[in-house]
């Protein structure tokens, strides 16, 4: 599943980059490269996500980063 993800990333709308980041930290599906290439990929189209969307990211990222800590 991750490989599938990271090999479409350019293809995703904003809805399908937050549900992806949203979904794999409920999962526990962690993978160092496929987030830091969510985030260059969520930067990128920053400017079309909805408030719903950037909330599910800015979630997704701040759990990413406690489960680090």
């Amino acid at each position: 599943m991750i490989r599938a993800a990271k090999q479409r990333l350019g293809k995703f709308r904003s809805h399908d980059l937050a549900n992806i980041a949203w979904a794999f930290v409920v999962t526990g599906k962690l993978d160092d490269w496929l987030f830091v290439a969510l985030a260059r990929a969520e930067e990128r189209r920053l400017g079309e996500f909805n408030a719903q969307e950037l909330a599910n990211t800015a979630w997704a990222f701040a759990t990413l980063k406690q489960s680090d800590a």
